[in-house]
This record gives C-alpha cells, sequence and structure tokens, in this order.
C-alpha cells in the first residue's frame, strides 16, 4: 500500500508539471502573439501615416495652384509651362526636415545615395537615354518650398510633390501604353491632355482656351520608421460654362436697331465661335438690328440645356448678396428689389477694341468677382448725366428673378450673366454712349431690347474666356491613385 501512494503522488506531480508546462506554452504563445499584433499594428499606423502625408502633399499643392490662393501662397505663376522633356517641365515643391536635402532630380550614385530620388517619372514618361533625362531643363533646378501655412503638427513627413502637365499616355506610363483617348501612337503619345468640362481629350495643339490642362501631381512621403508611399492626383479646372451663343434664353428674344450681337469670339480668346442668339421660343428681329454667328444668327424655338437652379446653386457665393457687398447695389421694398445706378461688379480690364467692338488686346486682365442679386434687379439710371461712369463688372452676375439694364450712362460688363427671370435692356433716347457686353447672357425668360436707333450702340460679343475666368479658381480631382514605389 505503501508504494502504490508513493507512485500516485509520482503520477500527480508529472500531471502538474505537464499542466504548467502547457499553461506557460499558453501564456508564451499570448505574449508572441500580442506583440506581433503591436508591431502589425505599429506598422500598418506608420503606413497610413505616410498615405496622408502623401495625401497631405497633394492637397497643398493643390490649393496652392489657385491664382487666387493669396500672395506668398499661390504658386500658379510657377506651374510648368512645358510638357515633361522640356525646359519648365516639371516643378517640384519640396518638403525637407531639419538638416536634410530633399533633391528628387538627383540620381543616386555610388557612395551618394538618394531616398528621395524621383524614379517614378521615366515610367510615366519616356526618358530618352537613362533613368535621368538628359534634356537640360527636365527637372526644376530651383524648386519649391513647403508654405508654414499648411503646417501640421507634427509635421507630416511628405518630401516633395512634383507637377507635371499630363501627356496622352503619362498617366499609364510606357510599360502598358494606354491613352486617353482609347488610342494612339508614338506621335500622339505626347499629346497634351485637357479638360472640356465632361471629359480629358488629347490635343496635338495643347489646351486652348476655354478648355483647361490637367495637371499630374505626385507626391512621395517617407516616414521615420521607413514607410514609404506615393499617390497621384490627376486635377484640372472643373467648372466650365462653355457658351453655345452670346445669348440664350428659354423665352422669346425681340433684339432692336440699336443692339449688336455676335456669336463671333473675340479675337483675344481663340474659343469656338457660336450663335449669336439661341431660344426656347421666337427670335425676332426688328429694323436694322444686326445679330451674326455660326454656324449661324439665329436659332429660334432649340431646346434651353441649362438648369438654372443648379447653376445658381454652384455659383451662388457663400456671402451676402449683393446690397452689402460695396458694389453701389441697394435693396428696398417688399419684396426687395435692388437698384444700382452706378454699380462697379468686379474690376474690369483694360481693352482694346476694334471698330466692331471687338477686343484685340488686354492690357490689364483687371479682377473678377461673383455678385449675387435675390431679387429682381435695375443697373444704370435713365437720368442723362454728363460724365457719370457707366455700370461695370467683370467675373458672373446671377439675379434670381427680372434683370433691366439701363444703358443711358453706359454699361461695360465682362463674364457670365445669369438670370432666371426676363431681362429688359432700356436707355434715354437722347443716349450717345456705347455699351459693351463681354461673355455670354444666359436667362430663364424673355430678353427684350427693342430700342430704336441711337447715337451709340449696344454690342453683345460672345467671350467663353471672360466666361471661364469668373468662376471658381480652384482645381477639382479628376483621378486619384496610389503608385507602386
Amino acid at each position: 500500500m505503501q508504494s502504490n501512494s508513493s507512485g500516485e503522488r509520482g503520477i500527480a506531480l508529472f500531471v502538474a508539471l505537464f499542466a504548467l508546462l502547457i499553461v506557460t506554452a499558453i501564456a508564451l504563445g499570448m505574449v508572441f502573439q500580442t506583440g506581433t499584433e503591436t508591431s502589425l499594428n505599429g506598422n500598418y499606423r506608420d503606413a497610413q501615416s505616410a498615405f496622408y502625408a502623401a495625401r497631405a502633399g497633394l492637397e497643398e499643392a493643390r490649393d496652392r495652384m489657385r491664382p487666387d490662393a493669396g500672395t506668398g501662397i499661390t504658386i500658379n505663376s510657377s506651374l510648368p509651362t512645358a510638357l515633361p522633356g522640356a525646359a519648365n517641365g516639371v516643378v517640384y515643391i519640396t518638403n525637407p526636415g531639419s538638416g536634410e536635402t530633399v533633391a528628387p532630380w538627383t540620381a543616386p550614385s555610388q557612395g551618394s545615395p538618394n531616398k528621395y530620388f524621383d524614379a517614378e517619372i521615366c515610367t510615366e514618361v519616356n526618358c530618352s537615354g537613362g533613368p535621368v533625362p538628359s534634356t537640360a531643363g527636365w527637372y526644376t533646378t530651383n524648386a519649391l518650398t513647403a508654405n508654414s501655412n499648411y503646417a501640421a503638427n507634427p509635421v507630416l513627413p511628405y518630401k516633395w510633390v512634383r507637377i507635371t502637365l499630363k501627356t496622352n499616355q503619362s498617366a499609364s506610363g510606357t510599360a502598358k501604353v494606354m491613352y486617353v483617348n482609347g488610342s494612339g501612337s508614338s506621335t500622339s503619345a505626347n499629346y497634351q491632355v485637357c479638360w472640356n468640362d465632361t471629359n480629358e481629350f488629347a490635343s496635338a495643339t495643347g489646351c486652348i482656351a476655354p478648355y483647361k490642362p490637367v495637371y499630374m501631381l505626385t507626391a512621395l512621403s517617407l516616414t521615420p520608421s521607413g514607410s514609404r508611399r506615393m499617390l497621384q492626383y490627376e486635377v484640372t479646372q472643373k467648372r466650365m460654362i462653355l457658351p453655345d451663343a452670346a445669348i440664350h434664353t428659354l423665352l422669346s428674344d425681340v433684339l432692336g436697331d440699336a443692339l449688336n450681337v455676335t456669336g463671333y469670339t473675340d479675337p483675344v480668346c481663340a474659343a469656338p465661335n457660336t450663335y449669336g442668339v439661341k431660344s426656347g421660343s421666337s427670335i425676332t428681329v426688328p429694323g436694322q438690328g444686326n445679330v451674326k454667328g455660326s454656324p449661324g444668327d439665329i436659332l429660334p424655338n432649340t431646346p434651353f440645356p441649362y438648369n438654372l437652379s443648379a447653376l445658381i446653386s454652384s455659383l451662388q457665393p457663400s456671402s451676402s448678396p449683393i446690397d452689402s457687398s460695396g458694389t453701389g447695389v441697394t435693396g428696398s421694398g417688399t419684396p426687395v428689389s435692388y437698384s444700382g445706378p452706378q454699380a462697379v461688379l468686379g474690376v474690369t480690364p483694360t481693352v482694346t477694341y476694334d471698330s466692331s467692338g471687338a477686343i484685340t488686346a488686354i492690357s490689364n486682365p483687371g479682377t473678377p468677382a461673383v455678385y449675387y442679386s435675390p431679387g429682381n434687379l435695375t443697373l444704370g439710371t435713365s437720368t442723362l448725366s454728363l460724365g457719370s461712369p457707366p455700370v461695370s463688372g467683370q467675373g458672373v452676375l446671377v439675379v434670381n428673378g427680372n434683370l433691366t439694364i439701363d444703358i443711358t450712362n453706359g454699361f461695360n460688363y465682362f463674364g457670365l450673366i445669369l438670370v432666371t427671370g426676363d431681362i429688359i435692356m432700356t436707355a434715354n433716347a437722347s443716349t450717345a454712349t456705347s455699351s459693351n457686353i463681354h461673355g455670354t447672357i444666359i436667362g430663364g425668360g424673355k430678353f427684350n431690347s427693342n430700342l430704336s436707333n441711337l447715337s451709340g450702340s449696344i454690342f453683345v460679343h460672345q467671350n467663353a474666356c471672360f466666361v471661364q475666368n469668373g468662376l471658381d479658381q480652384s482645381l477639382a480631382i479628376v483621378a486619384f491613385r496610389e503608385l507602386m514605389y
């Protein structure tokens, strides 16, 4: 009996030791698993930091490309002026850390490594002569630097952003050629890519106004722990309104003797010619009214293509309405109607006219602005006042109601006039002042300028360039991708 008891105690000890061994193994496994998960989480977090750092670099570049981004911030005047492979074809924004050099245009060599070298560009554009293009000026030598206005805390570790104009094959690279227009050749591979408000298209002659260039923004980030990410945007000024006539209304038009309308674009704008007047109803040209255009002078009873409520929603500024913007326009009555006898709705450009009222030169571009009238608006006055300044403006004028334009003392506007109701032009019969509108007039009601011949005249010229210049200058993202690097 004594020996049996000793044997049982030996077995119990063995079982206890075995159980302890299993528990220890499980504990060690859990510790190892926890360490692995911590490491994985850290790696994921670091990779995400690299991703968002590169995204921040792209966003800084996109915002600074706006012409109106502000002094010391905008890089609009420094953007590429040529395609990659030619001088001024590439611009970099660098973001070095303390005591660090970031030179993506310098290829690494033996004894001189460069972990920030931009090896990606030659997968997008054919770099003849090796990984570093031999063409002088391919890379910008005086690169821009990141701006402190965009700095985060802690500082995001993006290292550079490259800006180039997009070419027909640059989005896919030379290894697998895919063209914007679906087909192409070695000749069309270097066509510039442009935006027409709906699609990208490749152009052998570059992007002619009002069509806008598409830019490629590529950003590299590298965290202190070694995580690298490379992201790419395609951006362009996406908001566009391409006029199809100098005047286009939903309802009928009556055009008098004193009105001269042309769909032929001003010589300073290379945009396509259009009809003079289009309407969803009838068009009447009494007397000697002068309306010209291509492919025709007038086009009555044609579908009205504009969604006015959507356009107003996209164009209406977030600031106060027109009567409190220091424009010389005030409101009164119930419901409120607005008037501006000598309104100034943006700074007009300084231009040279030919005998037909077309613009042949612009010596000062002026400053476009967007103004919104929430009710009926009357601009100008019928009281003839010698030396009185005309109503003037540039940009976008949105009227949620009827617009009356009295040209007695002159009316000069450059850009888009968008009206939900009727548009009426009137004048004191004694006026000798001429008025000029360059852009397009879009109305949801009738247009009436049934004025007999005056000593002065009214010129309405289609000009898609002034229309486009008055729109939001921010750049929209057309495409976004992550690159293998």
